[in-house]
């Protein structure tokens, strides 16, 4: 530095670049910077020792860590979707996954050169008599020239992997500890991880995000499937604000909401064979919905498998058997209330429009009475255009001779009663509506002045009136419920028990279809503010009817508008995947569970939602209880479990005493 200010020094002498340094720059020559991503990383200092690191994090602060990567031949035979989902959801741990994807020709070469490898160890092992050996061989090449073939179409890649992991602690005994546990947890995956020994510096840069792998000799090759398993999309939390626990995955609980605003779509569909868990998970959804704010859950139950939950939770049960009987309950599918919707929705001038939508009755009614044609002549039945049109001013006639419009006080009157002590008070009644046995009267009428085309219509339509085979629908609603002393309105679950129909006739999908008609305008559309869930169960047997289904898929569509959740339960997926309009009912669904799968119905799920191999192989052998769940886009692996108190609620098997013990100490008992 002195010899830079000595007499000797000329003006334009230049001045060593060491010296430069020494002295420093300018700040004027300085241009303005923001810290970089490597700034950020900046610590006050690392001790790399040859089986773990010190991190001093602060003055007087410091942290001990390992870096270890996944052995290159210590990966499972197969994989899951999330199977390194432990690794990711560890205690303080970072993990890298370096990928080197391999060019096309190249792999397809290199796997080439394996498959003629693998066929000289089989002819040696051949000629040596280690029947052992050629099998293993035999396997390893028959599995490498299937990627080889799905690398040439196209439908598939090879790439190099190699996974890596860092475990931080706050002392050393404390590090090893960690360290025990990790190798415990995913050596239950038969995965094998080697500590980085000698190379912890080269382990550590390796976890931090420089996108470069440091650790030589710690990769493999992978296929674009495995690959794909690696990622952890089948996040234990669905990414889902609020919801409620529907089970647990790992030592995560997941949490589902039926109305978060990632879903496009409220509707649920469940499948699972007989067995699987499917009842249990179905009655978690509704008993612990109400923590999500689903106030009202009304059930279509063909078992009976949900009356003793509805009875629990403070609902109501109503029975429909074939009887004349008035005291039974009695739906009338010819039935209208007022159409509530919401304006404004969320605006401080939120109002909501009441009116009576009469033309959507009609064509609602029209589609009761084509399901009776269909119910008898075949499900390719029709309704003629005579018959359309006949039907038509038929029931448009009946409405408005009673005076209904649009406007709601149409559909009551005031009815005046007098006490014993002579007092006179008005009531709001619900007015009289048309039956099915008006309606067959004025088509016979039509019929008798010349409308021959009607007789058949007029004879299907005899066949649904009081006092014949298929008469329960005919008159005026009458509701008899058993179980809790609640309103309708009031009641948290409804449930239809339709049990005691013929599963074998048409009384079984005409209640049904009867029933979501008459739901839909009773408790939907009157209420669009409150969150309601309408289930039915077996659906499957909906599938033949056109007209059912076509009304499954306009209620899935229009449940959003109005806050519903419809839920689909069935056995069979494949039953519906074969028929197109019960396929387009499930595509509209965002949310989708599957249990455990027959053979014949992985295919299918498979196409239909572009999941891999692996993944059939897993929903084909799920344990009891066990669950895929698809939610937009995201994908969930959960067990569920009900708690001891909900047990005793949700216990469908016969054979099973009930009482509080955990599901799973009893695993038959799902079902």
């Amino acid at each position: 530095m002195l010899k830079i200010f000595s007499k000797k020094n000329k003006k334009n002498q230049e001045i060593p670049q060491s010296d430069l340094l020494q002295q420093g720059s300018k700040s004027e020559d300085r241009d303005f910077e923001y810290p970089e991503l490597v700034d950020n990383m900046i610590n006050d200092g690392v001790t790399f020792n040859r089986d773990h690191f010190i991190i001093q994090t602060g003055l007087g602060n410091l942290k001990y860590a390992r870096s270890f990567f996944v052995k290159p031949s210590g990966y499972p035979r197969t994989v899951r979707i999330g199977w390194l989902e432990n690794l990711f959801s560890g205690d303080d741990v970072d993990v890298s996954v370096h990928i080197d994807p391999l060019d096309r020709n190249a792999a397809i070469k290199k796997l080439q050169d394996k498959i003629d490898e693998l066929a000289v160890v089989m002819y040696s092992a051949q000629k040596r008599g280690d029947q052992a050996k050629y099998d293993d061989a035999f396997q390893k090449q028959d599995d490498t020239k299937i990627i080889q073939r799905e690398i040439k179409n196209n439908q598939n890649g090879l790439f190099y992997v190699s996974i890596q992991a860092t475990v931080y602690a706050n002392s050393l005994d404390e590090l090893n500890g960690k360290c025990v546990e990790i190798e415990n947890i995913v050596g239950g995956e038969s995965i094998e991880i080697l500590n980085a020994y000698g190379r912890q510096r080269d382990g550590f840069l390796s976890c931090l995000p420089l996108g470069k792998n440091h650790l030589a000799k710690s990769d493999r090759n992978l296929d674009q499937r495995s690959l794909t398993a690696i990622f952890p999309h089948a996040s234990s939390k669905l990414n889902h604000q609020a919801g409620f626990p529907i089970g647990r995955s790992g030592r995560d609980y997941v949490y589902y909401n039926n109305f978060d605003n990632s879903l496009n779509n409220y509707s649920v569909g469940i499948f699972g064979a007989s067995g699987s868990g499917k009842s249990v998970l179905v009655k978690q959804f509704i008993g612990r919905g109400f923590s999500d704010g689903i106030t009202k859950n009304v059930i279509i139950d063909v078992e009976p498998e949900y009356v003793e939950l509805t009875k629990a939770l403070g609902g109501v049960v109503i029975p429909i058997y074939p009887t004349n009987s008035d005291f039974a309950s009695r739906i009338n599918p010819l039935d209208i209330y007022p159409e509530k919707e919401l304006m404004n929705k969320g605006k401080p001038d939120e109002y909501v429009v009441e009116k009576v939508n009469l033309n959507e009755k009609v064509k609602e009614a029209i589609e009761f009475f084509k399901i009776m044609k269909q119910s008898v002549k075949g499900f390719d039945a029709n309704l003629g255009a005579i018959e359309l049109g006949v039907l038509n001013d038929i029931m448009t006639a009946a409405y408005r001779s009673r005076g209904i419009t649009e406007d709601p006080d149409t559909i009551f009157e005031q009815v005046q009663s007098i006490d014993d002590f002579g007092s006179i008070t008005y009531e709001r009644k619900y007015i009289l509506m048309p039956t099915i046995s008006e309606i067959h009267g004025k088509v016979k009428e039509y019929w008798q002045n010349g409308y021959e085309e009607l007789k058949e219509l007029m004879t299907i339509i005899e066949l649904f009136t009081a006092g014949r085979a298929f008469g329960m629908f005919d008159g005026q609603t009458n509701i008899i419920s058993e179980g809790n002393n609640v309103s309708l309105d009031d009641a948290p679950v409804v449930t239809f028990d339709i049990s005691r129909l013929s599963q074998n006739g048409i009384e079984r999908p005409l209640a049904m279809h009867v029933i979501t008609t008459w739901v839909w305008s009773r408790f939907i559309t009157s209420n669009p503010k409150a969150k309601k869930r309408v289930l039915i169960d077996e659906a499957w047997q909906q599938i033949p009817y056109k007209s059912m289904m076509s009304w499954l898929k306009v209620l899935s569509l229009r449940g959003r508008k109005w806050n519903t959740s419809l839920t689909l339960v069935s056995q069979r997926y494949e039953m519906f995947d074969r028929d197109e309009t019960a396929r387009d009912v499930v595509s509209q669904f965002d949310t989708i569970c599957f249990l455990r799968q027959a053979d014949q119905d992985i295919d299918p799920i498979l196409k239909t939602f572009r999941l891999s191999r692996d993944v059939g192989e897993m929903i084909r052998t799920f344990s009891t209880g066990e669950v895929l769940m698809k939610a937009n886009k995201q994908i969930v692996h959960f067990h569920s479990e009900p708690t001891p108190e909900e047990w005793v609620y949700l216990n469908t098997n016969q054979n099973v005493q009930m009482g509080r013990v955990r599901p799973q100490e009893k695993e038959g008992a799902a079902s």
